[in-house]
C-alpha cells in the first residue's frame, strides 16, 4: 500500500527507445526523493489476425494473443522499472501495470488514473518525425484534451538536467494553484531553482483608441492613464509573486533560488512564452491547463495548446484544475 504522504506519478511506456529515455530523464528530475511512488503502464494495442483455418479455433488463438501480450508488456515494464531502480528509487515504489486489448491507449491511461487515483500522469512526445510531435490526435494530446482535473505532464529526452524551473502565471488564484503543484510535488527536490514569469497583457483599447487624434492636452492624460494602469498591474503581479515566494521558501528552497520576472507582450503570450523558453534553458516549465486564462477552455489555438504543440527540450507540467 502506498503511503498518504507519496507522491504517486502514472508514467505511460510505449516502449519505444525515446520514450524510455524521456522517462530517464523524468526520473532524474525528482531523484534523491524516498517520496516518490511510480506507476509504470504499457497499454498493448490488440490488432488480432486470424486466417480462415483458424477460424474454428478462435478462442485457443485469443489466449495464445493474450499471453503473447503479456509478454510483450512485461518485457516493456520491466525495462522502466531497471531504469528507475538505477536512479535510487526503491523496487517497492515502483508497479507495473498492463493493458491488455487496447484500442484507445490515451482513454486506458486516463482511466488507470482515476482507478488507482493518482493525480499526476507522465506521457512522452513522441519523436519519430516533426510532423508526428504536432499531430493533434497523438497519445499525448490526447490525454491533456481529456484529463480536466489531473496534472499532465509532457516528457521529453532532450529536456537539460540544469534544474531549473519555469512557472507561467497570468492571475492570482492561477499563481496560488502552481505555486501548491510546485511548492507539493518539485519542492522537495533538492537542487532546483525557480523563476515565475508573468507576461503583462496589452493595454485596453480604451486606454489607446479614441476614434479621433488626440490633441496634446488629451495626450499627455491619456500617458499619464497608461502609466497608471501598467504601474497598478505590476503592483497586483508583485503582491502574489511574493505570496509564492514566501511559499516555496517555507519548504526550504532559499530566497536566491527563486526569481520573479514581469516581461511585456511582445508577439502573443504563447509565442513570448515559447521563445522565453527556448532562451532559459529550462529543464521543466510548469503552467496552468486551462490555457493561462482562468476560465477558458482547453481547445485548439488555445495558448496552453499552443506551447503543448511547440515546447521543445523541457518537462511541460499542465496543472488540473483540481490543484
Amino acid at each position: 500500500m502506498v503511503p498518504s504522504n507519496h507522491k504517486c506519478f502514472l508514467v505511460a511506456a510505449d516502449g519505444s527507445e525515446r520514450c524510455l529515455e524521456a522517462a530517464k530523464r523524468f526520473g532524474q528530475f525528482f531523484k534523491d526523493r524516498r517520496d516518490c511512488h511510480w506507476t509504470i503502464l504499457h497499454c498493448v494495442q490488440q490488432h488480432l489476425m486470424l486466417y480462415p483455418g483458424e477460424l474454428w479455433d478462435a478462442d485457443t488463438s485469443l489466449r495464445v494473443a493474450k499471453t503473447t501480450q503479456e509478454k510483450i508488456c512485461h518485457s516493456i515494464t520491466n525495462r522502466y522499472r531497471e531504469v528507475f531502480m538505477e536512479l535510487g528509487f526503491d523496487e517497492d515504489s515502483i508497479d507495473t501495470v498492463c493493458r491488455l486489448d487496447s484500442w484507445d491507449p490515451g482513454q486506458d491511461i486516463l482511466k488507470v488514473a482515476e482507478e488507482r487515483k493518482i493525480a499526476s500522469i507522465a506521457v512522452g512526445r513522441r519523436g519519430l518525425s516533426p510532423a508526428e510531435n504536432i499531430l493533434i490526435g497523438s497519445v499525448s494530446s490526447r490525454v491533456v484534451q481529456y484529463e480536466q482535473y489531473r496534472t499532465v505532464w509532457i516528457m521529453d529526452p532532450d529536456a537539460p538536467p540544469t534544474g531549473h524551473v519555469l512557472i507561467a502565471v497570468e492571475s492570482h488564484p492561477e499563481c496560488r494553484a502552481l505555486t501548491y503543484y510546485a511548492n507539493e510535488w518539485i519542492g522537495p527536490t533538492p537542487g532546483k531553482r525557480y523563476t515565475f514569469l508573468h507576461i503583462l497583457p496589452p493595454v485596453p483599447p480604451a486606454l489607446w483608441d479614441d476614434g479621433h487624434i488626440l490633441d496634446e492636452q488629451e495626450r499627455a492624460a491619456r500617458h499619464s492613464w497608461k502609466r497608471h494602469w501598467e504601474e497598478e498591474k505590476r503592483r497586483q503581479v508583485d503582491q502574489f509573486m511574493d505570496e509564492a515566494r514566501e511559499v516555496l521558501g517555507s519548504q526550504g528552497i532559499p530566497d536566491s533560488a527563486i526569481e520573479c520576472r514581469i516581461l511585456p507582450l511582445q508577439k502573443g503570450v504563447a509565442r513570448d512564452l515559447l521563445a522565453h523558453m527556448e532562451s532559459g534553458n529550462y529543464e521543466a516549465v510548469v503552467m496552468g491547463k486551462r490555457s493561462l486564462r482562468e476560465k477558458k477552455p482547453f481547445l485548439v489555438g488555445s495558448h496552453a495548446n499552443k506551447v503543448l504543440q511547440h515546447a521543445r527540450k523541457v518537462h511541460l507540467c499542465l496543472v488540473g484544475r483540481a490543484c
